[in-house]
Order: C-alpha cells, then sequence, then structure tokens
C-alpha cells in the first residue's frame, strides 16, 4: 500500500509536519505569554506562515518527506538541522524588517525550538519504524541483480547488509543467462525490478544488453542499469539530465549545493555592497595619498582566470610603482614559492604607502566591485593571471573551476608559512570538496581575525 501511492504518503507527511509546527508555535505563544506580554495570537500569523513556507522548501529540496526512498534514512539528523537552520535564519532576516507589534524575538526563538524538536522527533520516530519493518521483511522491494563483476558484488553487499533500506533480493543472475530464460524469469517471479550490473569490459564477447531491456519494457518490469562508467572517476559526482529530449549524465567535480550557492551568492551581494561603501569612503584618501606618492593611476587592473577559465579584468589600489609588471621578470630568481605563483618578501615593486595599504588589505576593496559583478565571490580559490596558469600541471586546473574568492582557505590556514604551490592548490581543492555555505562563514569570520592580527595581506 504504501509503494504504490508514494506522492499521497509525501504529502500526508509534509502535512503532518505543517500540523506540528503549529503546534509548536501555539505551546510557545503559551509559555512566553506567561513570561512577558504579547499581542494577540493571530497577530503573528506571517511568523508561522514564513516559517512553514521556508520549513516546506528546503524539506522538500532535501527529500525530508520521501520516506519510501532507501537513502532518506541516511544522513537524516544532519539534514535537518540544516533544513531548520536555513529556514530559520531566512525567518528571522524577514522578521528583523516587520513591526515590533507582529514580531517577538523570544517566541521566534522558542517557536524554531520547538519546531525543531517536534520535527527530528517524528522523523527519527519514522526512521525506527521503518528500520524495524523492513528488518522484518516487510514494506521491501523484491529485486534481481543481473551482471558480473565487481560492481554487482559491491551492490549485492551493500544491500544485504542494509536491509532497512527496503530492497530485498531474490536471486542474482550471470550474464551466461540467455534473453529466453531471462523471460521465463519474468513471467514465474514476483519481482518488482531488475538491477543490470554490466562491467565496462566485457569478457564475454558478443553479449547485448538491449535485448533484456527491451524484455522488460515490453513486460512492463522496471529495470535499473548501473552505470559502472562512474567508477571510472575517482572523486567526480555524477547526475542523470535530459538534453536535447536524450538521456545524459553529467560528471562534475566541482558542483556547489544549489540551494547554498543560493546564499552564497545572496551574502556576496550584501557584504559585497557594505565593501562597495567602504570603497567609496576610503576612496578620496587612499588616491591623494598614492597620487602623491608615485606616478600612476590610482587603481591597478590586470586579467586573471576566473572560472572555467574566464578572463576578467580584476581591480585593486595601486600599491606598486608603475613598471612593477616589467620589473616583475628580474625578480623572478627571488621568487620565494615553489610553482606557478610569485611572491617576495620586501619587494622592492611596493611605494612605502602601498606598504601601509597592503598591512590593512585596503588594496583589495575594489575587488568588492568585481564581487558585484558576479565575477569573483567573498570566498574563493585565488584568482590566477594567465601567466600562471601557463605553468600549471593538469591537476592545477581543478582550481580554478569555481568562482575565485577575495579571501579563501590558504589565506587564512598559514599563507605566509606555505612555500610550496602544491601545498597551496591541495587547500584549494579541499576547500572545492568540502564546500558548504557555512564553510564560508567560518573562513570570513577567520579572515577577520587575520586581518586584526595583521598576519597577512590579502
Amino acid at each position: 500500500m504504501f509503494k504504490e501511492h508514494p506522492a499521497f504518503i509525501k504529502q500526508t507527511i509534509a502535512v503532518l509536519d505543517c500540523v506540528l509546527i503549529v503546534c509548536a508555535f501555539y505551546v510557545s505563544y503559551t509559555i512566553v505569554a506567561v513570561i512577558k506580554p504579547l499581542s494577540d495570537i493571530f497577530s503573528y500569523w506571517s511568523m508561522v506562515v514564513g516559517f512553514i513556507g521556508f520549513y516546506l522548501y528546503f524539506a522538500w529540496t532535501r527529500s525530508l518527506f520521501s520516506v519510501l526512498q532507501f537513502n532518506w534514512l541516511r544522513h537524516l539528523f544532519s539534514r535537518i538541522v540544516m533544513i531548520f537552520l536555513s529556514a530559520a535564519l531566512l525567518g528571522a532576516a524577514i522578521l528583523y524588517i516587520m513591526p515590533d507589534n507582529y514580531n517577538s524575538r523570544t517566541l521566534y526563538i522558542l517557536f524554531a525550538s520547538l519546531s525543531f524538536i517536534f520535527i527530528a522527533s517524528e522523523k527519527l520516530i519514522l526512521k525506527k519504524f521503518f528500520v524495524i519493518i523492513r528488518r522484518r521483511n516487510l514494506n521491501t522491494t523484491p529485486i534481481i541483480i543481473f551482471g558480473r563483476g565487481r560492481l554487482a558484488s559491491q551492490i549485492n553487499k551493500e544491500l544485504s547488509s542494509h536491509p532497512e533500506w527496503g530492497f530485498r533480493i531474490i536471486r542474482m543472475f550471470d550474464l551466461n543467462t540467455t534473453p529466453a530464460q531471462f523471460e521465463q524469469i519474468l513471467k514465474n517471479s514476483y519481482v518488482e525490478e531488475f538491477f543490470f550490473c554490466i562491467p565496462r569490459t566485457m569478457t564475454n564477447k558478443g553479449f547485448l544488453i538491449d535485448t533484456y531491456l527491451q524484455i522488460c519494457e515490453e513486460m512492463g518490469r522496471p529495470a535499473r542499469v548501473f552505470m559502472n562508467i562512474i567508477s571510472s572517476t575517482h572523486f567526480a559526482t555524477w547526475k542523470f539530465h535530459r538534453f536535447m529530449d536524450r538521456p545524459t549524465i553529467i560528471s562534475s567535480s566541482a558542483e556547489l549545493d544549489p540551494d547554498q550557492a543560493v546564499f552564497k551568492r545572496i551574502m556576496d551581494i550584501i557584504v559585497g555592497s557594505i565593501g562597495f561603501i567602504a570603497l567609496i569612503i576610503c576612496y578620496p584618501i587612499l588616491a591623494i595619498a598614492i597620487k602623491l606618492t608615485s606616478q600612476g593611476p590610482v587603481f591597478f587592473r590586470q586579467v586573471r582566470v576566473g572560472r572555467n577559465g574566464k578572463r576578467f579584468l580584476i581591480y585593486k589600489f595601486r600599491t606598486m610603482y608603475f613598471d612593477a609588471e616589467q620589473r616583475k621578470k628580474e625578480l623572478l630568481a627571488s621568487n620565494e614559492l615553489d610553482g606557478a605563483i610569485f611572491k617576495m618578501k620586501d619587494d622592492p615593486r611596493i611605494t612605502k604607502v602601498g606598504k601601509f595599504i597592503r598591512r590593512f588589505s585596503l588594496d583589495e576593496l575594489p575587488q568588492f566591485v568585481n564581487v558585484l559583478k558576479g565575477e569573483m565571490s567573498l570566498v574563493g580559490t585565488r584568482p590566477p593571471t594567465p601567466d600562471e596558469v601557463c605553468q600549471y600541471e593538469k591537476w592545477h586546473h581543478r582550481r580554478i573551476s569555481v568562482r575565485p574568492g577575495i579571501t579563501g582557505l590558504w589565506q587564512v590556514s598559514g599563507r605566509n608559512k606555505i612555500s610550496n604551490f602544491d601545498d597551496i592548490v591541495k587547500l584549494d581543492l579541499a576547500y572545492i570538496d568540502s564546500w558548504s555555505f557555512w564553510l564560508d562563514c567560518k573562513i570570513i569570520l577567520k579572515t577577520i581575525f587575520v586581518l586584526f592580527q595583521r598576519d597577512a595581506a590579502f
């Protein structure tokens, strides 16, 4: 019954969650009303409706209602935490701009907390329920694994060791099974799905999967084909996508979570706007200081390589003499870093005013223009020059597969102590592989700390 109406189950769970959130609000209102005076309970309807809206969006996109999917059990509690943090922060931002008589911080904090407790308890109870019934072979999907090789063996082992996922293996068949035998099995067996695990390199030449898939199609049985090509890569993620009315799978080694990427861009715009205001305030003083102490323009512009090789002009306050780029060739022998990046302590090309500006990272203020234009982000990898990219090894290029940033993991990880370019790239790749919105927030806080310590110039 459950398996025949998955959409109905999702909707039922969503409605139940909304009821629990409303109950959490009622309990919160009752408790807070005893402590401090509140407006009429219906005055806070926007708080409840807004929170429910944000919760439903994040819960739906993170499959919190898909209780019949085998992977619903995986990382369940951490998903719930992220959903409530996202919904609570957005709800708080909306309430911040509303009139005080429709708002109560104490009520909102207690309401969000109780909602989390109610929903988390409900989901953990559901998880326990499904684990118990599926370990008793109830609410399971009977399947047959068809194939050979390491992939078939791994899938068999994983499904056998996780009965709570809801799959029950009826039989396993080797590739020697003929189409006629396969058809007979379908006629005489109760099987809801076939798992095809075909090796990339076929030892049994002449095998063709098309016939077996056509039998499944004609008899109306679902077939799941495991793409063994995925094992040819080490860390790339693969996703199914229809393109030009054809099924395709996309490989990506630097994909950001879509929802968190939206928050990242929102933060870029908000903080970038604040930085732009700081740029306007500081410009008159810095422009006069730069012009009075050296020849050349106030701003330094340079071509940098951004996401996936896209080139753009980066902006900085000029801290070097106007002939700095020409003199760089003479100083290459003094480079303190090994690899495709130049760094030199007490660089003679830096002006006296430039040293002061760099000490407080004021030269980076114009880069907030790049952030607002979408060419850079607040946090990312350091944008290299085209000359540096020409010296890259193949694995170095993955560091420019994301939008570059004003600050990053390298800058807050003892930048002045790193002397090898490979180590810099490893930090950048670690950032790419473990990226989250909260990691960006952590790096920004560390950056502020480093600036106050005056330990680095970005």
